[in-house]
């Protein structure tokens, strides 16, 4: 017995063998991510995370799209690892885009000009604790996750092909779904090397 409670954080690993169902309905599937975005921690409360949920069609063409932005650079070695691993993705139920608003960050920076310099990285930190978040809640409810970053390659196809506002900055894209292939064990160092505690 743990002392406080964590099965979901040893839950939570790399998913990429991906099926198309969950074991939720796809209402809970939108309430849990929506509370995640809600409840998620950010500095001065600016909440500036943005999320767009792709389901059905909407996620098949993503991941689409990736796929012929990255074979036109990938070297024709690497094309049939990259058409697999690009393929899992598509595979599975759904993509969660995250997207932070510069917009509202930059406003922040004028209202308080004290910390400018710190409003991104700490608009980072929070869209991280986000994408922990709705992670998280995904391993609990027995639906498998990773987390994924063709971002530069994509962008600008992605907002024009959903019409997001030109603020938007898109952070990180995670495919999830059933979990049809566990992932491989884990290694970890030891936490006396990463640790110190003094009393």
């Amino acid at each position: 017995m743990h002392c406080i409670e964590q099965d979901s954080l040893s839950r939570r690993r790399s998913i990429y063998g991906l099926g198309d169902e969950i074991s939720v309905t796809e209402a809970c599937f939108l309430e849990t991510i929506e509370a995640c975005v809600k409840h998620s921690p950010s500095a001065f409360n600016v909440q500036s995370a943005r999320v767009v949920v792709l389901l059905g069609e909407y996620h098949k063409k993503f991941w689409d799209i990736v796929w012929q932005t990255v074979k036109k650079v990938t070297s024709k070695e690497r094309l049939a690892a990259s058409k697999d691993k690009i393929t899992s993705f598509s595979d599975a139920y759904a993509t969660i885009l995250f997207y932070e608003d510069n917009k509202a960050v930059n406003e922040l920076k004028k209202k308080f000009p004290l910390y400018k310099k710190n409003f991104r990285i700490w608009a980072e930190q929070a869209n991280g604790m986000l994408q922990y978040a709705v992670w998280l809640t995904m391993a609990e409810n027995e639906i498998g996750a990773s987390l994924q970053h063709y971002n530069e390659l994509i962008e600008s196809e992605v907002r024009q092909w959903l019409n997001l506002p030109h603020s938007w900055k898109m952070v990180a894209q995670m495919p999830c779904g059933s979990i049809d292939k566990e992932p491989a064990s884990k290694t970890f160092l030891p936490l006396k090397d990463r640790i110190k505690i003094f009393k």
